[in-house]
């Protein structure tokens, strides 16, 4: 054509040239379109580099799903949130141990708070927005309570920092103090590099307050009994409703091994967590942080290296209180909830300024431990707020050793020598006897009183192996110290040996614990949006050296006739004489009044202490077998903000699998 209108040779054969490359392009776009496109499932990661000259920077890896090769830096981070998927997040974050200590954490905080910045608003919103805006009486505590989180955080560091290079605890506060920060820094960065135009920037202090959560419920036994004037606390009472909360429910019992009776233990753990149903933002974590003992880089790492645990957003540790810990010598698992008390005495010699939130405190404690007892040890330091009654237990000398080390990296097999055993020590491990000593510890803590013994003969004795706690003392001393008399929780502890035999395995653990569940929704015009919002279930096999561990988010309900495919955990139906097993419950002395059920929030602003009648506590355990929790059928909604949170709660059980 260009020919016929005179066109050159040269122009002719460029015109050529160029129509020939177009239907090129054509058919490669044709081919492109029908090539399989990689198919992402939402997991995003970023890596944090560190320079002396130049500090940190941050890049981001968008979707992933090659997680193995993102790059170390001085840490790195993978999140995905799948919340409308299985009612869970998951967060795996690793540091690299040739960095100073307090880089490794701030950079890991970093990571964190840029990656979930949007769910740590949105928990922040639901819970201590919605709580302390309430009424005068919740803003009033709320600014007491900033103020004293914020002082006391300002002493922890000034403290932390002169003592952390002479005491491995000390060192670990001090980290954890970094984290935070971190973490508030990566929180504006994330929402500022997503353009979000937020209502409400988080200050600190409200960081602070929401790692204090296990702590909220002592303060405010503390505040409305020795700040506040005689007589105020209980202002506006009349006609008000009072409930005792249910707590959380936590079962462990070791088995012998059918196959090697002899030579090895079976674990089952169990753990449900009691709150707010505004809460129910939930992830589950890996910290696998490479910190050593000391500032010093030089120093041993510590032994609780990898730690795993049931979160939420924005805060550092477990306030459900659920932990598996493994590292150079160590794998255990930790579980704890709260405890009883009616002795208001024990605050008078409590001082609360200088208290260290218990989150802190058993974080520390994880990572420093070589084994249960140091565990306990570490914990009885600072008893100063969280009444908490804890179970840990040594998974390495249940039996066959795990083969945690032989998977390790190349470059982990290359970690500092384990901390020499005194000869005391050396010479113990030579006996079976003496080789299960330290097994399982429970320890138990009041106000300004700790309680900690090793209860490894009491699992081992026959008929005696299962332990149920839910907040009723253990231990005599802190029964005597808490003023609780066990006759009146008689039926809300023991097993019968029916139920007892029945606990096999993961799934009758699974539906014993359901059955006990509490849900507050299911209360009728009494409603309230508290309840048991989740399960946990892990299983250790020693001979194996297996795990097998996996959660389910969300109020609790018996699985009766659960038709859908995702189910694996169907149960029979269960006649109404198995369903209703109301327990008996307290007067509880030291209870805080509300004007009306629903007013509850999370944070045990007003929470945990106050008695639900037998009556009602039994509709609720028999209705809870009657389907899964919705926002939408809710009777009571004012106040049960649930931004970021899915409608229906019917969700399977989750098992998060680590890349690293």
């Amino acid at each position: 054509m260009l020919k016929v209108v005179g066109a050159s040779w040269q122009k002719t054969r460029i015109g050529t040239y160029i129509l020939i490359g177009a239907g090129l392009l054509v058919i490669g776009a044709f081919f492109v379109g029908y090539m399989d496109r990689p198919e992402y499932d939402g997991t995003y990661c970023a890596t944090a580099f560190w320079t002396k000259k130049v500090g940190f920077q941050i890049e981001n890896w968008k979707q992933q799903n090659d997680l193995v090769n993102i790059p170390k830096g001085v840490a790195r981070i993978c999140y995905k949130d799948s919340v409308y998927e299985n009612g869970w997040a998951q967060i795996e974050v690793e540091t690299q141990r040739s960095y100073p200590d307090w880089v490794q954490a701030y950079a890991a905080g970093i990571l964190e708070g840029s990656l979930t910045w949007k769910n740590i608003y949105n928990q922040w919103a639901n819970t201590i927005s919605s709580s302390c805006d309430r009424d005068e009486s919740s803003q009033k505590f709320c600014e007491w309570l900033r103020n004293l989180l914020t002082r006391n955080y300002e002493q922890l560091k000034e403290q932390a920092a002169a003592m952390a290079e002479h005491d491995h605890y000390w060192h670990q506060l001090h980290l954890i103090l970094n984290q935070l920060e971190g973490m508030e820094t990566g929180y504006i960065r994330g929402a500022t590099r997503a353009r979000s135009d937020l209502e409400e920037e988080i200050p600190l202090s409200d960081f602070l307050l929401m790692n204090a959560a296990a702590d909220i419920q002592d303060l405010k036994i503390y505040y409305e009994n020795y700040v506040l004037p005689n007589g105020t606390a209980e202002a506006g009472a009349a006609g008000s409703k009072n409930f005792f909360l249910p707590s959380a429910s936590m079962l462990t019992r070791l088995l012998r091994d059918e196959q090697a009776p002899q030579q090895s233990l079976q674990l089952l753990f169990g753990h449900s967590t009691a709150g707010s149903y505004s809460s129910m933002l939930r992830i589950q974590k890996r910290y696998k942080f490479h910190y050593h003992f000391s500032p010093d880089t030089r120093s041993n790492t510590v032994p609780g290296a990898d730690i795993t645990f049931t979160g939420y957003p924005g805060i550092i540790g477990s306030t459900d209180d659920f932990y598996v810990v493994k590292g150079r010598q160590v794998q255990s698992i930790v579980g704890g909830v709260c405890i009883k008390n009616e002795n208001l005495a024990l605050w008078e010699k409590v001082d609360v300024k200088n208290m260290v939130p218990l989150v802190a405190r058993v974080m520390a404690a994880n990572r420093i431990a070589q084994n249960r007892r140091t565990w306990a040890r570490a914990m009885s330091r600072h008893p100063f707020t969280g009444a908490k009654q804890w179970i840990s237990v040594d998974l390495n000398k249940l039996g066959a050793q795990d083969n945690l080390y032989n998977t390790l990296d190349a470059d982990e097999k290359h970690d500092d020598a384990p901390v020499p055993l005194n000869e005391k020590d050396n010479a113990a491990i030579s006996e079976r006897h003496d080789q299960l000593k330290n097994m399982v510890w429970i320890v138990e803590q009041l106000p300004g009183l700790v309680h900690s013994k090793d209860v490894t003969e009491n699992f081992l004795l026959a008929g005696n192996s299962t332990w149920l706690a839910n907040g009723v003392p253990y231990f005599d001393v802190i029964l005597n110290a808490s003023r609780i008399s066990r006759d009146n929780y008689s039926e809300d502890q023991d097993l019968t040996p029916a139920e007892e035999a029945e606990l096999t395995n993961l799934e009758a653990v699974d539906k014993y614990l359901r059955k006990r569940g509490f849900r507050g929704d299911l209360l009728g015009d009494e409603s309230i949006a508290y309840g048991n919002i989740d399960l946990k279930l892990f299983s250790y096999n020693a001979r194996l050296g297996m795990s097998d561990y996996h959660a389910f988010a969300g109020p609790i309900f018996l699985r009766l006739q659960h038709a859908q495919a995702r189910s694996s955990l169907e149960e029979p139906q269960l006649d109404q004489a198995d369903q209703a097993a109301p327990a008996a419950i307290g007067d509880e002395r030291l209870s805080v009044t509300i004007d009306d059920a629903h007013t509850l929030a999370e944070l045990e602003l007003i929470t945990e202490r106050r008695p639900v009648r037998n009556d009602m506590r039994a509709i609720a355990m028999r209705k809870i077998g009657s389907g899964p929790f919705k926002w939408s059928a809710m009777s009571v909604l004012d106040d049960g903000n649930h931004e970021g949170h899915p409608d229906e709660w019917n969700f399977d059980k989750v098992s998060p699998r680590w890349a690293w």
